[in-house]
């Protein structure tokens, strides 16, 4: 059974803040936390519910790559919980909920004991299915519509930068210095906001590097590269930015695992987990376990400071949310299950601006040339880093291939006659 007392142990330096979750209770978040792990410290696995059929969904990735944890706040649909600030007074409800507190779709989970297929449920006779697919699609949707117009219009700002760097992980701050020592204009973004970036990297990032956690993409029609950024209280702005070249240091995402039931709350990535938990210099009280093959999991599980399991040994995840896993040699309480799969390199970017792919047998890596160029018009693209395949380890492996592709950069525009400022 779950214990509503297990917490995180935190830095407790930090002033105290405040949100409501779901209209009625108050949950405490140190200065700084995100909303995911100030409701995971309040045991709130449970945010949501699937958009077909209300299965229930919590944080998975706490990176802000699979959307699990969109949540509503401040009036506002369809929010990242594992990239927005608790800020003292915020409002944050569940979606895809037909009222707040009691939820009556609940029902189904008692309804439906064992794995959902739904290409196979009520198919006869047709007028049941068609009755079905009527109610499916009505549940169906990514909350509604936010409950005001922004006080303020959108503000929309021209970049014409020599370089744009996307991604402030070791990669792009390598070649982000790089180039700006050789005098290069350059524009920095990463999706995380600076507190946590700096939190997670152990020391405070330049004042160039700008915030976004909007929609970042490629959009070959006006060959432009747009970005949309919100900081709280302040308009939206929208960017559109037409550089010379583009570095592409997006770095992995984390998969999950085949394992049964490991889409139920309390499942996450152990990588998205230790971001969180380092952002807000914190360690794990609550009994959790790494369940993940070979030396990635092993590291990750000693960064967390808990115990390994090789999926192998898993027969399912019990509970909804966690409450154990049922192993080939018996139960094995907890209530994290932490899934370590090695990351797949986080291509979006780059392949909507042309890039190739090849597979490297954990995900699809950019493929590039020697120099480091994966796109050559209408403007050089590179790639750095895990984006290009680089395992996620230790070391500096991935900063050095951040330097060595602004060198390359730096190398072709000399070339081409176009020195430094």
């Amino acid at each position: 059974m779950r214990d509503p007392g297990a917490r995180l142990v935190r830095d407790g330096d930090r002033p105290e803040v405040s949100l409501r979750w779901d209209r009625h209770r108050l949950i405490p978040a140190r200065h700084g936390d995100t909303v995911s792990l100030a409701l995971l410290d309040a045991g709130v696995l449970e945010t949501s519910r699937s958009a077909k059929y209300r299965r229930p969904r919590g944080a998975f990735c706490l990176r802000g790559d699979c959307g699990t944890c969109l949540v509503r706040i401040d009036g506002r649909p369809n929010r990242r919980a594992c990239l927005t600030v608790a800020r003292p007074g915020m409002q944050v409800l569940p979606q895809n909920r037909l009222t707040p507190g009691l939820d009556p779709s609940a029902l189904i989970d008692a309804m439906m004991r064992g794995p959902l297929d739904h290409h196979h449920f009520m198919v006869k006779p047709r007028v049941v299915n068609r009755m079905m697919q009527g109610v499916a699609r009505t549940l169906t949707g990514l909350g509604t519509l936010p409950d005001a117009v922004p006080d303020q219009p959108a503000v929309h700002r021209v970049h014409r930068p020599d370089v744009l760097v996307v991604g402030a992980g070791a990669a792009g701050a390598a070649a982000y210095a790089r180039l700006v020592d050789s005098g290069r204009q350059v524009l920095w973004v990463d999706r995380f906001d600076r507190e946590g970036l700096s939190a997670h990297r152990g020391r405070p990032l330049p004042p160039a590097l700008l915030d976004h956690t909007g929609v970042f993409g490629v959009y070959p029609a006006e060959r432009l590269w747009s970005a949309m950024s919100q900081v709280p209280d302040q308009p939206i702005v929208l960017r559109s930015i037409i550089p010379r070249h583009v570095i592409v240091a997006t770095g992995a995402r984390d998969p999950t695992i085949a394992l049964p039931n490991n889409d139920r709350p309390g499942v996450v990535a152990a990588r998205g987990l230790l971001y969180q938990l380092r952002r807000s210099r914190a360690q794990l009280k609550i009994p959790t376990v790494v369940v993940g093959p070979g030396d990635h999991a092993q590291r990750m599980g000693q960064a967390l400071g808990v115990d390994v399991v090789d999926p192998a040994q898993v027969e399912q995840i019990e509970g909804s949310p966690v409450e154990g896993l049922r192993l080939v040699d018996g139960p094995r309480a907890c209530q994290l299950v932490a899934l370590a799969a090695p990351p797949a390199p986080a291509y979006d970017l780059a392949r909507q601006a042309g890039a190739y792919l090849r597979w490297n047998g954990a995900g699809f890596a950019v493929q590039r040339d020697d120099a480091g160029r994966c796109v050559t018009a209408p403007w050089t693209v590179w790639a750095a880093g895990e984006v290009a395949g680089l395992p996620f380890a230790p070391g500096d492996a991935v900063a050095d291939d951040g330097q060595r592709i602004a060198e390359a950069l730096l190398a072709a525009d000399d070339r081409a006659g176009r020195p430094s400022a």
